[in-house]
């Protein structure tokens, strides 16, 4: 099965390759790029080097994870579901043979920490996590960290960066102090879960894909639960606005044909966000719903959509030339809200205590002839750079 790191770059050289035949054609005509070519070439090498960018993030720790995805073959989808033997697979097995109280622990952890030791990036793979990523689009972009026990860790957070003087320094003279204000934010975690209740039958059923279900619902459920967590620590971290409506504007960005409304407000906050965090491979839109609909419906002075659908399945659309995500936690438009947000979402930490855990129980449900699962997780989040993402704000009326 191709990774997701596979599946960038093969449309980086399908890219690549269209790139090459603008060239080519060009060539074989005897004359120079066309305005409109070199545009589109100029743009296309811009997307190879995202999404280059984009595949070595997905490639660190990919091979410390085979083993885990090993044991989710069944879950990947590797043989079809009309071919899966009753007792194939270990999770399989452990459904359909665990006794009353036994747990099944699936750890999302590519390398172990804990608070007593370092933190720092970790891979979190198995088609679990993309079930969750795809219902919560914002841990596609957060930087995802787990460990093994929950203990709070303090979690270093810089509200402002040292820089080098403006003026030149002189052989012999001296080096102007500037300092970083750093300080710490406890990243704690909490618990959230939930069961559900299963027909034995369903269980007893050989071609009925049990563990499959069960992967995509608790990924979703799951996954939904530490999206929440992750949007509140964004809207508590994130605490610079990037522009703010007009006064009146409250309920969408106002007349596209007003200078200072509609698309304006969109330009204004993408250059709030200074060029390190605009060049961020996780650098995003991030919208509520209500807001997603008022930028979909939004369009320049020449009439052409800001949004941009994506032509390629598992690319996001763009606004902006910007990737843009939906996370319903955020706020809809409304007087002293913040509908739109936009920066380097790498700065929100999400984080991961224990893995996912499934347990069973068929005494719970002995009356109606059903076993109870349930699935746990802990989780929690916060933002270590309140520059890193800002907002769009509206005035109080």
């Amino acid at each position: 099965m191709s990774t997701i790191a596979n599946q960038l770059m093969e449309r980086r050289a399908a890219l690549a390759k269209e790139a090459q035949d603008v060239a080519q054609r060009a060539i074989s005509e005897s004359r120079d790029l066309t305005v409109e070519e070199k545009t589109k070439v100029d743009q296309i090498f811009a997307e190879v080097d995202a999404l280059e960018g984009r595949a070595k993030a997905f490639l660190e720790g990919e091979q410390r994870a085979k083993d885990l995805e090993e044991s989710f073959r069944k879950v990947h989808g590797d043989a079809p579901a009309d071919q899966r033997a009753a007792g194939d697979g270990e999770f399989g097995k452990w459904v359909r043979e665990s006794r009353a109280g036994d747990g099944y622990d699936v750890r999302l952890e590519s390398r172990a920490m804990s608070a007593a030791g370092g933190t720092g990036k970790a891979g979190v793979h198995s088609q679990l996590w993309e079930y969750a990523v795809e219902t919560s689009e914002i841990l596609g972009y957060a930087t995802l960290m787990t460990t093994a026990d929950g203990n709070t860790i303090p979690m270093p957070r810089a509200t402002v960066h040292a820089e080098p003087d403006d003026e030149d320094i002189a052989a012999n003279g001296a080096i102007t102090a500037s300092d970083s204000t750093l300080g710490t934010v406890d990243l704690a975690v909490s618990k959230r879960g939930y069961k559900t209740e299963v027909p034995n039958e369903l269980l007893q059923d050989a071609t009925f894909d049990v563990e499959g279900y069960i992967a995509r619902n608790a990924g979703r459920q799951l996954g939904l639960n530490v999206s929440q967590a992750a949007a509140a620590a964004a809207k508590a971290g994130f605490t610079v606005a990037g522009v703010t409506t007009p006064a009146g504007v409250l309920t969408g960005l106002g007349t596209q044909s007003t200078i200072g409304q509609g698309t304006d407000l969109l330009v204004d906050l993408f250059y709030s966000v200074i060029a390190p965090y605009r060049a961020s491979t996780k650098c995003a839109f991030g919208l509520s719903d209500g807001a997603a609909a008022v930028v979909r419906k939004l369009k320049t002075d020449d009439g052409k959509p800001v949004w941009e659908p994506s032509l390629i399945a598992g690319q996001p659309d763009l606004v902006l030339g910007k990737p843009v995500f939906v996370e319903p936690e955020f706020d809809a438009f409304a007087a002293s809200k913040k509908p739109i947000w936009f920066g380097d979402w790498s700065a929100l930490t999400v984080r991961i205590a224990g893995g996912l855990r499934f347990e069973r129980s068929a005494e719970a449900g002995f009356g109606n002839d059903q076993t109870v699962f349930r699935a746990l997780v802990r989780r929690g989040a916060v933002a270590l750079d309140p520059n890193a993402v800002k907002f769009l704000a509206t005035p109080a009326a």
